[in-house]
């Protein structure tokens, strides 16, 4: 057991009640990705405690922007339409009586000021940033104002001020940027909402219905040293585990690629069908993702910081004005804009990260001969690690990812489809969860994933590929299965 872990993991007091509960895993935090990995766990039958602070959802807007690699993994989940144990103890925070339950892993997805995190000891590499922001969380019908440039989702104004569009009709959130020195404690939000709203440089007014929450709070890029104790007992997700800043929605939309990665494992593990290295590979695949995403998140930060302080240093007015100065301004920032919109358009950091040095991905050949990867573009390509490309099979409306089993799948473009049925014997006497998919007439499918024969992972990542001319035999496909499994 992880000595850090000992002093509120591990030890009751003596005030502490009988034990509540005992499972195989405790996850801390009901937010997306407590929910997640609590989902992934007991849909593969993991006995799991699932905990949270509150009594009822948040009021406060989260989670602006959900990209299309988060929307498969909801989608595949049917959202879009004797080992030693840990003792934690949970506290009601109505009454303050504490609780004592028994698991053998406790998953901390409880946030960027993790208590998970802190009781274990794991540190954060990173700098928050000094600057505050006022967050306004308002109601809203005068759309004169609010929509004098049209209809949106997300408008950032000139001054570096950003308007989100909760709900197309009435509610809006404003991120405000405080100057240094401010009181948050005496300022007035609606004020605030039209300094920011009045880039001519008087405030706009309009009619506020409802402030419904305000808040101040200071960004972080941070990414914790350690996904997992020493143990492997305690692991970390989402933003336990990592902090960016909001811009191009790498906070949710990572973690919940944290949780579909560590649910299919941690069951397979609890389920004796998978070795301790799927434990490892969690890490190994998981915290280079958050390290570039919490790096890009600060590069889209400056962006927005860069043409704010450009208008800032002109005389008020001048970026609505018809002066060569309003002209010339306004035309630095649309090629700026136009020429650093990777939060909007950054496919490749979205669809097309790959876990290619991941233990538990059999390799491919030459590493030399990895496809291009770039932050704008993503090339669909089934090389070990890559995320499978998502492709309408011959009927024009059923797409490969409705095919897909929940745990591996061996995807058989061959005509005769003897390779799978060799995979499924094999995974079978290895105990390893295993669908076949067997297309033979799918020609434009089989381009796209450019072998015969591909192994893919419960989360959607290949671990193997193959051509029908080098069709391993059975000792070769145990081989595949063991290391994908974790277990050689």
């Amino acid at each position: 057991m992880d000595t850090p872990m000992k002093s509120s993991i591990n030890e009751p007091s003596p005030s502490i009640q009988p034990l509540l509960a005992e499972a195989l895993v405790l996850v801390v935090g009901a937010g997306p990705i407590g929910l997640l990995v609590a989902y992934q766990l007991a849909k593969r039958g993991i006995s799991t405690i699932l905990i949270e602070r509150n009594h009822e959802t948040t009021r406060w807007p989260k989670m602006d922007i959900t990209n299309a690699r988060s929307m498969e993994l909801l989608n595949h989940i049917g959202l879009a339409d004797g080992l030693r144990k840990l003792e934690s103890i949970i506290t009601n925070v109505d009454t303050g009586v504490e609780h004592a339950v028994q698991s053998q892993y406790v998953i901390g997805c409880d946030g960027a000021g993790s208590r998970v995190r802190k009781s274990t000891g794991i540190n954060l590499t990173g700098t928050p940033l000094p600057q505050r922001t006022l967050l306004v969380h308002f109601k809203s019908s005068d759309l004169e104002v609010l929509h004098r440039q049209g209809q949106f989702w997300h408008l950032f104004l000139s001054k570096g001020a950003c308007v989100i569009n909760q709900d197309e009709k009435d509610t809006w959130t404003i991120h405000i940027t405080m100057a240094p020195g401010m009181d948050e404690d005496t300022l007035n939000p609606e004020e605030m909402v039209y300094a920011a709203m009045g880039d001519s440089g008087s405030p706009q007014r309009f009619k506020i219905d409802k402030i419904l929450v305000t808040s101040v709070w200071s960004a972080n890029l941070s990414v914790a040293d350690d996904y997992l104790t020493k143990s492997k007992r305690v692991i970390l997700a989402g933003d336990s585990a990592h902090q960016n800043i909001p811009f191009g929605g790498y906070g949710m939309n990572t973690g919940l690629g944290d949780a579909y990665d560590l649910g299919w494992k941690l069951a397979m593990v609890l389920h004796k069908q998978g070795g301790e290295k799927l434990l490892d590979s969690y890490e190994v695949e998981r915290r280079p993702v958050a390290i570039r995403n919490v790096s890009k998140s600060g590069i889209n930060a400056e962006v927005h910081m860069k043409y704010a302080s450009w208008v800032n240093a002109e005389p008020a007015g001048t970026i609505r004005s018809e002066t060569p100065a309003g002209r010339n301004l306004r035309e630095r920032l649309r090629s700026h804009v136009l020429t650093d919109d990777g939060e909007n358009k950054n496919l490749g950091i979205e669809m097309g990260y790959r876990h290619s040095k991941s233990p538990v991905i059999v390799p491919d050949g030459n590493p030399n001969d990895e496809p291009i990867w770039t932050e704008k573009d993503y090339f669909p390509s089934t090389w070990p690690g890559a995320r499978a490309p998502h492709v309408y099979l011959n009927d024009g409306v059923t797409p490969i990812f409705d095919l897909l089993g929940f745990d591996f799948t061996l995807v058989d473009f061959t005509g005769d489809g003897s390779v799978g049925k060799e995979f499924a014997v094999v995974a079978t006497r290895l105990d390893i969860p295993l669908s076949l998919l067997h297309l033979p007439n799918e020609k434009h499918a089989r381009q796209i994933w450019e072998r015969d024969i591909v192994l893919v992972r419960p989360d959607h990542h290949v671990s193997w590929r193959s051509n029908v001319s080098q069709s391993p035999n059975q000792v070769e496909i145990e081989d595949i299965l063991l290391v994908s499994s974790g277990r050689k």
